[in-house]
């Protein structure tokens, strides 16, 4: 059974130009993830849509997205260790991070010094406001 951590989302499904898609789109239907044909696409407008995580990283195992973070401890610049993120939203133009405590912390690009893949360490300089 596909799982939520086997997806990645494609956003919501607007257009039928199926051109550069995987071979399968998932959407979520009844609390469980539905295959559709990517040729068949135009059945999915308004509906978020997903694609397996393999298909879209093909060739670039390097390549990171927010969702492979989950789990990973933030460690910050000035106060050390964070916490561990939990879930990751991307729902909104703002990209957020739920840690394991409940907080939650805007993740971007700006705010990230290195990540450690490795010891799955997100190290970040987090404005002091946050």
């Amino acid at each position: 059974m596909i799982s939520a951590q086997d997806l990645i989302s494609i956003g919501i499904i607007r257009r039928t130009h199926y051109k550069d898609l995987p071979p399968f789109v998932f959407v979520l239907r009844d609390g469980l993830f539905v295959p559709y044909r990517s040729e068949n696409i135009s059945e999915l407008i308004g509906l978020e849509g997903f694609v397996l995580r393999t298909d879209l990283n093909e060739g670039d195992d390097d390549t990171l997205t927010w969702q492979d973070l989950v789990g990973y401890t933030i460690r910050d610049a000035e106060t050390s260790v964070i916490g561990e993120i939990d879930t990751i939203d991307e729902s909104t133009i703002n990209t957020l991070a739920t840690l394991t405590d409940g907080r939650m912390l805007p993740l971007h690009e700006d705010f990230i010094l290195d990540i450690d893949t490795d010891a799955r360490v997100l190290h970040v300089n987090l404005p002091f406001a946050l």
